[in-house]
């Protein structure tokens, strides 16, 4: 499998986690050293510190998308920049459509692929009214 697919079966490992609310199988994604680095919010370290990150954020979540990128390796060692769109909620009953650039570096542990490293953009839209 080249760094292509494999980050693509990341991507979409990331995305189905993230849309069914699972925030052990999203937080399973990472390395226990990972890193990440939320758009506008305190860079949060190691695995622990992200599930209790993604307990919050994983709630909030009705959509997510991902395009991919540029996929490069060296080594064990691999990054991947790309796209992302999404819809979550917000206060008084409303959602809002995102999305941004992201980088994502990993580490082959094994035959999978860890997140060590994660950061984001957000580029927010105007909120709406949720539909009775």
């Amino acid at each position: 499998m080249d760094i292509s697919q494999a980050f693509a079966a990341l991507n979409g490992r990331f995305v189905d986690t993230v849309n069914s609310h699972d925030t052990i199988g999203w937080v399973a994604l990472f390395a226990e050293d990972a890193i990440l680095v939320p758009a506008g919010q305190e860079i949060v370290t190691g695995r622990k510190g992200i599930e209790e990150w993604a307990e919050v954020a994983t709630t909030v979540w009705n959509h997510l998308e991902i395009q991919q990128g540029l996929c490069r390796s060296d080594g064990n060692v691999a990054w991947e920049s790309g796209t992302w769109t999404g819809n979550i909620n917000v206060p008084d009953e409303r959602t809002m459509d995102i999305g941004g650039n992201f980088l994502l570096i990993a580490q082959q542990e094994g035959s999978t692929l860890r997140i060590k490293a994660h950061s984001w953009s957000v580029n927010p839209t105007t909120p709406r009214p949720t539909a009775a």
